[in-house]
C-alpha cells in the first residue's frame, strides 16, 4: 500500500464517488477500483460497499479507515515540508512562473528587492497564463507557481505544497455612465443581458465567471477575450459592456470614468505559491517567507 493509494481512498470517502476521486487523483476509474480492492485485500477488510451502483457505501472499517489514513497522510505531507528546510539551496537560477498579476501584487518588486539583498541567487520571474504556467510546473520546466487557487484543483497535496499567499474578491468592472452602475452591487441575473469582456480561459478569472453563469443557468454573452487588463478596462469607458477582474488586479487600471462593484453572493479567490514537495529547499522557503510577510500595497 503507497501513501497515494491512502489519498485516494481519502477522496473516495470525501467524495462517496470513485470517478470523482478517480479524476482528481489522475487515475482512471478501472486502475481506482483496482487499487482499492488491493488496499481491501491487504487489509483483510472491506473499507466500502459498491453492489448499489448509485450510492457508494462507506463500511464502518471504512470510517475508522478514513481516521488513519488523514493522520498518516498528513504526517507524511508535514514530514515533507520539514524536510525542505534541510536540503541545500541551488546555486542555479531559481525559476517561478506566475500568471499576469506580478505588477498588480508587487510580486515582482518582491522578488527584485530579494535579488539585489541575496546576489548569490538569482531568482527569475516568468508571466504567462495559467494554464502554461501549470504545465510548466507538472514538466518540472520551473521550480515553483504562483497561481490562483481555481487553477491548482488538479494538483495532488501528496505532491505539491500550497501556500496561500493573499486572497481577493472578483468585482464587476464597467463604465460610471453605464445603466447598471448606480447599483450597489450585482448579481448574475443582473447581467444575463450585458456584453462581456474577460480575460481568456487559463487566466483564473475566465473560469470562476463561467461557472457563476453557468449555476445560474445563464448564458454569458462574452463577445471579446483580453490577455491584457488594461485593454479590456480601456474598452470600457462610455460602453455597455462589462468585465470581471479581481479587486487588487484591477486598481491600478482604474480611472475616474470606471466604476467597481462587488458580486453577490461574493466570490473570493486565493493566490498560492506551488511547489513540488521533494524539491522545496531552503531558497524556496526563504522566496515563500518574503512573499507572505510583505506588504504588497503600493506606496
Amino acid at each position: 500500500m503507497k501513501i497515494e493509494d491512502l489519498q485516494a481512498f481519502i477522496l473516495v470517502y470525501q467524495y462517496r464517488n470513485i470517478s470523482k476521486a478517480a479524476a482528481k487523483v489522475n487515475l482512471s476509474q478501472p486502475e481506482l477500483s483496482r487499487r482499492l480492492r488491493s488496499m481491501e485485500e491487504e487489509l483483510n477488510i472491506a473499507l466500502m460497499n459498491t453492489t448499489n451502483r448509485r450510492k457508494l457505501v462507506i463500511t464502518p472499517a471504512g470510517t475508522r479507515f478514513y481516521h488513519h489514513a488523514i493522520e498518516v497522510v498528513s504526517s507524511y505531507q508535514r514530514a515533507l515540508t520539514d524536510l525542505a528546510n534541510e536540503r541545500p539551496s541551488s546555486t542555479k537560477p531559481l525559476v517561478i512562473g506566475t500568471v499576469p498579476i506580478a505588477g498588480q501584487y508587487n510580486i515582482a518588486q518582491i522578488i527584485a528587492a530579494f535579488n539585489n539583498h541575496h546576489p548569490q541567487f538569482q531568482i527569475r520571474l516568468i508571466e504567462d497564463q495559467g494554464d502554461a504556467i501549470l504545465a510548466d510546473l507538472t514538466a518540472g520546466k520551473i521550480d515553483a507557481a504562483i497561481l490562483r487557487d481555481t487553477q491548482t484543483t488538479s494538483l495532488s497535496a501528496l505532491e505539491y505544497q500550497k501556500a496561500t499567499l493573499l486572497t481577493d474578491d472578483l468585482q464587476v468592472i464597467l463604465a460610471k455612465d453605464h445603466a447598471l452602475a448606480g447599483k450597489p452591487s450585482l448579481s448574475i441575473h443582473d447581467l444575463q443581458n450585458a456584453q462581456i469582456m474577460t480575460l481568456p480561459k487559463g487566466s483564473g478569472v475566465y473560469e470562476p465567471v463561467i461557472q457563476l453563469f453557468n449555476e445560474a443557468h445563464v448564458k454569458p454573452n462574452v463577445y471579446f477575450q483580453s490577455a491584457h487588463i488594461e485593454t479590456l478596462t480601456s474598452m470600457l469607458k462610455h460602453s455597455a459592456s462589462v468585465t470581471f477582474l479581481f479587486k487588487q488586479s484591477a486598481q491600478p487600471f482604474m480611472t475616474d470614468q470606471l466604476v467597481m462593484k462587488p458580486l453577490v453572493p461574493p466570490v473570493t479567490s486565493r493566490l498560492e505559491f506551488v511547489y513540488p514537495l521533494r524539491a522545496g529547499n531552503q531558497l524556496l522557503l526563504s522566496i515563500l517567507h518574503q512573499l507572505m510577510t510583505s506588504d504588497r500595497q503600493k506606496k
